[in-house]
């Protein structure tokens, strides 16, 4: 799975952390997963649970490079703090985290971390990974935004994503608060 959304196949957001551990065991042997959208298990997704997230994303043959996990209010500040400083020793360069779970100071730790992981591949701006790009979205910035590929994205016949807001992720995004670079 290149692209996995947990609650496609973990529908109950009530689930017990036994079952986000069973879920984040089976990840850890996962290899090709590139974009992982863990959102909205709040009884599941707590700091034990966090951390063992984190190792996964440390790990040399983790690949995910986008992470979606928004509305998990069950971490503490000092996990999401933990979680943020060892994020820059992952290759992690498109997240979310809500905003209401996270304090603004921590959202720009987040973000300048995320940015400065950019260099550290290319997976995000490669071309030939367009199929992959195209379905990472509802992040702070979505990486099909990315200049060096609206050439690519023209020919390919993904055109049609750069207008819809929705794809993109920024369905009601309208003041530019989140505005981002490569």
């Amino acid at each position: 799975m290149v692209v996995l959304k947990l609650k496609k196949y973990l529908n109950d957001p009530d689930i017990a952390p036994v079952i986000m551990n069973a879920t984040l065991d089976a990840l850890e042997e996962n290899s090709n997963c590139q974009a992982l959208y863990i959102q909205n298990f709040n009884k599941a997704m707590l700091d034990d649970q966090m951390m063992h997230l984190l190792r996964i994303l440390q790990s040399p043959k983790c690949r995910i490079w986008c992470l979606n996990i928004g509305e998990t209010y069950n971490v503490s500040c000092r996990a999401w703090k933990k979680f943020a400083k060892g994020l820059k020793h992952t290759n992690v360069t498109h997240m979310y985290a809500s905003e209401h779970t996270i304090t603004p100071e921590l959202k720009e730790r987040f973000r300048d971390v995320i940015r400065a992981n950019r260099t550290k591949h290319d997976l995000h701006i490669d071309p030939n990974n367009l199929d992959v790009i195209v379905r990472c979205t509802h992040c702070w910035w979505n990486p099909i935004n990315a200049r060096s590929l609206q050439p690519y994205i023209k020919n390919s016949g993904y055109e049609n994503i750069l207008f819809d807001k929705t794809a993109l992720g920024l369905k009601g995004t309208t003041d530019g608060r989140n505005v981002d670079t490569i």
